[in-house]
């Protein structure tokens, strides 16, 4: 995504435009394995340029930001640490392997946002349904190892 698009998707969530920002939200933008901090930090690193020596409570905080924000999404799986991605506002769920805890987006399967209702709202207005769905992937599907099921994930 261009550097303009990501500084006016800033603006509009009425964040400042930095540096740290920018480079983690482009991050997330070519990302499509929902990163943890921790890779979202080696890769905005790596990128180099003004953020290349951003601090590790720079990302976290931006990450936050970001998904207070409305402009990222945080991911929270079988207790393994926080994962982000800028996918938002579609109400799509998640896959996640058993095995090798990789993540894959899916769109809700039938109508539209919420796409599951439950069976009793108890008096709430439903705005969201965070669903996710557990397997194995096609990588551990074909090693000759089974995964391990119950596993804490990456």
């Amino acid at each position: 995504m261009p550097g303009d698009a990501l500084h006016d998707r800033l603006r509009a969530a009425g964040l400042r435009v930095t540096a740290p920002r920018v480079a983690v939200l482009r991050v997330l933008s070519e990302a499509d394995d929902h990163p943890r901090v921790d890779q979202v930090i080696d890769r905005v690193r790596a990128a180099g340029g003004r953020a290349g020596t951003v601090s590790v409570q720079a990302v976290y905080d931006v990450c936050e930001a970001l998904h207070r924000r409305g402009l990222a999404n945080r991911i929270l799986v079988g207790g393994g640490p926080a994962r982000y991605e800028s996918r938002v506002g579609d109400n799509h769920h998640h896959l996640v392997c058993l095995g090798c805890g990789a993540i894959a987006d899916v769109d809700c399967a039938v109508g539209a946002a919420p796409c599951l209702t439950p069976s009793d709202l108890h008096g709430f207005r439903l705005e969201r349904s965070d669903v996710t769905h557990w397997g194995t992937c096609r990588a551990c599907l074909n090693t000759t190892t089974p995964p391990t099921t119950g596993r804490t994930l990456p």
